[in-house]
């Protein structure tokens, strides 16, 4: 009977020793909380720009006071003083691409630059393929002739018939070409269209009336002979950049606030 005990005892303790030496399986540590894997930022465009240390816009420079060359050939104007104004709030250094105004757009999209700083206007066939700031100017687009052409111009359907110059891939040339019976002459620049318009090669052209007074101003044969009321002039941005636009938003804001928007305004418009 002992032995049958023995026997018994010293199987439990071999049962218990191997059950000791198996092991249990370790349960594996719990993942780190959502809260703790690091969040997505909510301003990826604007870390990108303060990352490479620039905003760079892309614009056309022959739209004055918007933008021209100066006589050094430097980037001058309205926008880029604004532009310039959003550079330093960010705290990085402005850099300009000049592009034909009619491949901005595609520029912009392919990320060729951040901002379209063209003079702009804001219409529903633009809005499917680019965001818009907040309008900084509203204002009236202008009909400019020869001094000595005589037209008497009250309407753009008084253009029919006439030659008239136009910067390719503007609203105005759009809106001539749905004027049936205008010879729509498009030009790279305006500057091409107002020396066309100067050596009566043309009738006439159609542009903003701000930078068509301001080519009347520069060229005593240039006259405006009509104002008609036009689209909201803006700077356009990619729709994946809504953190930038933001922020060009709040430069426009503080430029009117503060005075600095009628300085710049006196400064181009005068």
């Amino acid at each position: 009977m002992k032995r049958y005990f023995s026997v018994m005892l010293s199987s439990v303790l071999a049962l218990s020793l191997l059950a000791g030496c198996g092991g249990t399986k370790e349960t594996p540590a719990p993942a780190a909380p959502a809260a703790e894997q690091k969040a997505e930022s909510k301003t990826p465009t604007i870390d990108k720009i303060k990352k490479d240390g620039k905003l760079v816009i892309g614009t056309s420079p022959d739209y004055p006071p918007f933008e021209s060359l100066d006589k050094d050939n430097k980037v001058i104007g309205f926008d880029i003083d604004i532009m310039d104004a959003v550079a330093k709030k960010m705290g990085v250094k402005l850099e300009i691409v000049q592009i034909g105004f009619d491949s901005l757009i595609s520029a912009l999209n392919a990320k060729k630059f951040d901002v379209m700083a063209a003079g702009v206007s804001v219409t529903e066939e633009r809005q499917k393929s680019v965001d818009f700031s907040k309008p900084y100017l509203i204002g009236n687009d202008a009909i400019v002739v020869h001094k000595d052409s005589g037209l008497k111009l009250t309407k753009l359907e008084d253009l029919k018939g006439k030659k008239v110059g136009v910067q390719i891939g503007t609203v105005q040339a759009d809106n001539l070409k749905a004027v049936e019976g205008i010879n729509v002459k498009e030009y790279n620049l305006f500057t091409e269209a107002a020396s066309a318009v100067g050596a009566k090669q043309v009738d006439a052209m159609y542009l903003h009336s701000v930078v068509a007074k301001s080519f009347a101003k520069a060229n005593p044969n240039l006259a405006v002979a009509l104002e008609i009321k036009a689209s909201d002039t803006a700077y356009a941005l990619r729709k994946d950049s809504p953190d930038l636009t933001n922020v060009v938003n709040e430069v426009l804001d503080e430029l009117q606030k503060n005075g600095e928007m009628d300085k710049l305004v006196q400064k181009w418009f005068k």
